[in-house]
């Protein structure tokens, strides 16, 4: 009697590496293959496998959820989990665990290698069965790059809203202040984008709580709507979330827009940081009618249409792109080149054009830069770009503006204005056009 082959579902956006792990996989296992999280959970269920590699950075359903929900009390019981990812950083492989992963490949990675692990969850020894691959070849590639066509702004026909940028929190990592920051401010992460009256905000920071007092000053007891989108939840992005004093009154109503957490839903992640441990007003407390929103794709505001690109940062992390009255405006904080963090690859060189590709055609990029080459040099891994980093980023992407934003909270005024001159300076030299900038807190720019 003929013993059945296992079944094994291979979860990935990018189709180059789908299509080569079930080539290697199919010679000794029953293969089928999904594209993002959500088909290949809707897949599991119907299949039923007995493993599943999947990826992590996907659209739709990113590979933490997807683990949870496999591992779940809905999930498909005795499932062995691969995560495969070119992230490196040890809190993802330990967030991956938790999630339910029995095992973690970093891509990219030798075939043989794959059906090592694979064959090690499934308790068969021995070498392997299918032919060997050339010794050379390793599974790369995340496919071509966006066309750039297809990421323009719709246009906006005749009427259109003004549109502006305010900058209210700049630094990263922890709010600082002393006088030798002042100039570019001490609060962290906040970046309000205005289309007409409607007020889009990106991240939570302690910047959050002058842009809340500014918001009730200018409306002025009348019913406030707002969006907001947090790129991902680590402290110094959510730091003025409970001080935000438009929560607190009952006309005003808040879409709060991210993606599932690691461990648990967007809702559930606000909820707990306002616990009475670290808070004294619980979240069901707010005045304020908030909607948590996690984002399985573009988001069409009516005024403007906001799309997300996952980054290479500890955890969940994602950028934005707003295409608004016939402008593009793109958020990118946090984030570390790939080639950076894992090396020089085919896979690493296609994974940071990506990021260039969703930027460009850009009016305005706002990204980080937190280190020098020499700060890099201790702090490789923590999730964070250098002033060469992003003076790369301008020459590839090709934007309009470029606002550096995250400051360290160790680096002065005096500190900031040579490292964004030196960024500006390695633009020039190699041809570049983009405006590049310091943000600063208080600064306004129309777009």
């Amino acid at each position: 009697m003929t013993e059945t082959r296992k079944k094994v579902l291979v979860v990935d956006d990018d189709e180059m590496l789908r299509d080569l792990a079930a080539d290697i996989l199919s010679a000794e296992f029953e293969v089928q293959t999904a594209r993002d999280g959500q088909e290949g959970w809707e897949k599991a269920q119907a299949w039923r496998p007995d493993l599943v590699v999947t990826d992590l950075m996907m659209p739709r359903m990113h590979g933490y959820e997807l683990c949870g929900l496999l591992k779940g009390p809905d999930g498909i019981p005795g499932v062995k989990i691969i995560v495969s990812s070119s992230k490196t950083f040890t809190t993802d492989v330990a967030q991956a665990r938790d999630a339910g992963a029995d095992d973690y490949l970093v891509k990219p990675y030798m075939p043989a290698e794959m059906l090592k692990r694979v064959r090690g969850l499934f308790g068969l020894g021995g070498a392997a069965t299918a032919p060997a691959p050339e010794p050379e070849m390793s599974i790369t590639g995340r496919g071509a790059a966006p066309d750039p066509e297809e990421l323009r702004a719709r246009p906006a026909g005749e009427g259109r809203l003004p549109v502006y940028v305010r900058f209210w929190g700049t630094r990263g990592s922890c709010p600082t202040s002393n006088a030798k920051v002042a100039g570019y401010g001490g609060n962290t992460a906040c970046v309000e984008l205005r289309v007409g009256d409607t007020p889009i905000i990106f991240d939570c920071g302690t910047g959050l709580r002058e842009l809340g007092d500014s918001l009730i000053a200018e409306f002025a007891g009348k019913p406030l709507q707002a969006h907001i989108f947090v790129g991902h939840t680590h402290w110094d992005h959510i730091q003025g979330f409970p001080f935000f004093t438009p929560f607190y009154n009952p006309k005003n109503k808040f879409n709060i827009f991210s993606v599932h957490g690691a461990h648990g839903s967007l809702g559930r992640i606000f909820t707990q940081s306002m616990s009475l441990d670290y808070f004294p007003i619980p979240l069901a407390s707010l005045g304020a009618k908030l909607g948590f929103v996690e984002m399985k794709g573009p988001v069409d505001l009516g005024v403007a249409k906001i799309s997300f690109q996952h980054l290479n940062h500890p955890g969940v992390c994602i950028g934005f792109r707003v295409e608004t009255q016939g402008k593009v405006v793109t958020y990118l904080s946090d984030h570390e080149p790939f080639s950076k963090l894992g090396g020089v690859s085919d896979l690493s060189l296609r994974q940071d054009a990506e990021i260039a590709a969703f930027a460009r055609g850009s009016d305005m990029v706002i990204r980080e830069a937190q280190y020098t080459e020499a700060e890099y040099a201790t702090r490789k891994g923590w999730g964070h770009a250098t002033y060469d980093d992003a003076a790369k980023f301008a020459l590839e992407s090709g934007v309009k503006r470029m606002a550096i934003t995250h400051h360290d909270p160790y680096h002065t005024d005096a500190m900031l204005d040579e490292n964004i001159a030196y960024c500006r300076g390695l633009i020039r030299q190699g041809g570049g056009k983009t405006d590049c900038f310091g943000a600063r807190e208080g600064m306004c720019i129309d777009i």
